[in-house]
């Protein structure tokens, strides 16, 4: 690795470490969750050894701490739920390596301009596209940033278990701070129809809009 690429490991691997004293968990604990040996799991948290997308999900649900953590956007306070971490791990590199090969068809981006931007072979590429070799999270991130695209685009609400477990919690928690009257609308069976013509509505573009309120008014008048 490179000194910027170091640097991102080392602080990557801190951030592992919060989050892990914070949960109280020990590095045996989190070695198992991962399936290696604890003296490994040490080597991620300094740094020295390379994390795949789904390792770092899976310390995220089992340390309970939300992606978000990771990039600075959320703090160790919010919790997530266990999940099934070995069920996940195929799962998951399989969508990433699907999500992967999608995204540098979509941008045109040749294979060796991403081998040339993580200093590999181009086999390194193809290998991790076709799901025999996993993406190091760090490898992830300058592929991402090679075809100018954001790491959410892996993790988001339609591509990954903790961004939909992430978007649930936050539909949870606009609906628990919303009034009582507007709850029991929402909950009551009576109202689907009206929901559904609010969501078609706001679905529609202002002109659409603005030609249906002049029709209501000229049959209104």
């Amino acid at each position: 690795m490179n000194d910027q690429e170091l640097a991102r490991a080392r602080k990557l691997g801190e951030l592992i470490r919060s989050a892990r004293e914070h949960a109280a968990r020990s590095h045996e604990e989190c070695a198992a969750i991962l399936k290696v040996p604890a003296a490994e799991f040490a080597q991620v948290e300094n740094g020295e050894h390379a994390i795949s997308l789904p390792d770092l999900e899976a310390l995220a649900l089992f340390l309970q701490v939300p992606m978000g953590y990771f990039w600075g956007k959320d703090g160790l306070g919010r919790k997530l739920m266990p999940g099934d971490y070995e069920k996940m791990f195929g799962l998951r590199q399989r969508m990433i390596c699907v999500l992967l090969r999608q995204l540098r068809l979509r941008t045109r981006t040749p294979i060796g301009e991403l081998a040339a931007a993580l200093d590999v072979d181009q086999n390194t590429i193809e290998a991790y596209e076709m799901g025999q070799q996993p993406v190091p999270y760090l490898h992830l991130e300058k592929l991402c940033q090679a075809m100018e695209a954001p790491v959410d685009y892996f993790v988001d609400a339609e591509h990954g278990p903790l961004g939909r477990h992430e978007a649930e919690k936050k539909l949870q928690k606009q609906f628990h701070n919303m009034p009582p009257d507007m709850q029991s609308f929402l909950m009551n069976p009576v109202n689907i129809r009206y929901l559904e013509t609010a969501k078609m509505l706001s679905e529609m573009d202002v002109d659409k809009l603005r030609l249906m309120a002049e029709s209501i008014l000229n049959i209104t008048y």
